[in-house]
């Protein structure tokens, strides 16, 4: 146990309080010991995190850990406005930002396990209105190519149309003028416009749309009770942290409105969510819900499809990331021996983060009101106090 007192001497200095003594049981004296090294482990991560918000400025955040198929740490930080009192808890909705990619990713899953769906199913079979100004690469691109950012278009083709608040339906047409920079499959760059197709194709393959099908099939039975993906949804909540932006000259924070760009894309960016959902969630990645979607299917999800390991991403700056790669919807990334899942979000002032790490069945998502300097750090900093912990549980 001599690593422990290292460990928590070591993690004192975000905080000089210690946690409580946890009560005494009956059992065995090894299994104690790991119960109260992970009790201090949420501890240590928790002041990591209060020591690094606080001073931030950033207005509001919300923080849950999954650990097998337990929540095991949940709570809301900072107010949802500037200049009130009014706190943010475990039920306030954020706008999720880009972490909507993994959650399409997880719908398109419930598709192919009811075999509405096949990952190598051509788009233009449900899509007939889809074209680029290479037709012959349009008829080739599938599925895959459209959720893994591989259909050979430029990067953000068409992201000028969201922002001008033009309907999914009309900019779809306007991918025949878009031409490609290379073949389908074998190049990765990031999309917004061309990753929404999707939902028309789901559309076409259960005849609803993406709203009425993301509630069916994942936030009803996955007990996400705050969860939507629509602009009304939002608007009409009355527990909603509001977003932020910050003066890089005053170095202060000034309260925005939500606004509607993404909504009209909102596979790619449009799900909003409290950290209380979020925690149901993080227990459909861990596999813990095959009723909702299976394991295997689960795995096709996180299966790399192209390697982004020469791209300028500050994921491959991680200490310990040796290769990153993109699957459906999400990042994986090699970390210190294993793969872990991974993605960020950044929407309307709103910053996200969310990491499954499988083999060791743990998973976290943070959500931000405001851009802040913390915001990059939270994921890799968790690693490396879960890596620490688990050397001394193992030692």
């Amino acid at each position: 146990m001599n690593k422990f007192y290292l460990f928590t001497f070591l993690l004192a200095i975000v905080s000089c309080s210690k946690p409580e003594e946890p009560i005494s049981v009956q059992e065995d004296p090894m299994i104690s010991a790991k119960k109260d090294t992970f009790v201090d482990f949420l501890h240590y991560y928790e002041q990591f995190f209060k020591a690094n918000f606080n001073p931030s400025g950033c207005p509001g955040a919300a923080l849950v850990i999954v650990k097998d198929s337990t929540v095991v740490y949940k709570k809301g930080f900072g107010v949802k406005e500037i200049h009130t009192q009014d706190s943010v808890d475990v039920n306030t909705v954020f706008r999720i930002a880009s972490l909507s990619k993994g959650v399409t990713a997880i719908l398109a899953g419930t598709l192919v396990d009811r075999e509405e769906l096949q990952w190598d199913q051509l788009v233009k079979e449900s899509v007939a209105q889809f074209n680029l100004r290479d037709t012959q690469q349009a008829n080739r691109i599938e599925v895959n190519h459209l959720l893994s950012h591989t259909t050979g278009l430029y990067q953000y083709t068409h992201t000028k149309l969201i922002h001008r608040g033009m309907s999914l339906g009309n900019i779809i047409p306007r991918f025949r003028y878009a031409g490609v920079i290379a073949k389908e499959g074998v190049d990765y760059e990031y999309q917004n416009a061309a990753f929404s197709i999707i939902e028309k194709v789901f559309e076409a393959q259960t005849t609803k749309n993406f709203d009425e099908l993301i509630k069916e099939r994942l936030f009803i039975p996955a007990g996400m009770q705050n969860a939507s993906s629509t602009y009304d949804a939002i608007t009409q909540n009355n527990n909603v942290a509001l977003p932020h932006s910050f003066n890089q000259y005053s170095k202060k924070y000034k309260k925005t409105s939500i606004h509607r760009n993404y909504y009209n894309v909102a596979a790619a960016g449009g799900v909003n969510a409290s950290i209380s959902d979020m925690g149901e969630y993080l227990k459909v990645l861990l596999g813990n819900r095959p009723d909702i979607i299976s394991k295997q299917t689960l795995a096709s999800v996180f299966n790399p499809f192209i390697c982004t390991s020469l791209e300028e991403s500050y994921v491959n700056n991680w200490d310990g990331v040796t290769d990153s790669y993109y699957a459906k919807g999400w990042r994986i990334l090699d970390y210190r021996g294993r793969r872990i899942v991974y993605h960020g979000g950044n929407v309307n002032q709103y910053k996200s983060e969310l990491l499954v790490d499988p083999e060791n069945s743990i998973a976290i998502c943070v959500l931000f009101n405001a851009p802040n300097r913390f915001n990059p750090v939270v994921i890799p900093t968790f690693l490396n106090y879960y890596d620490y912990y688990k050397s001394i549980v193992d030692d």
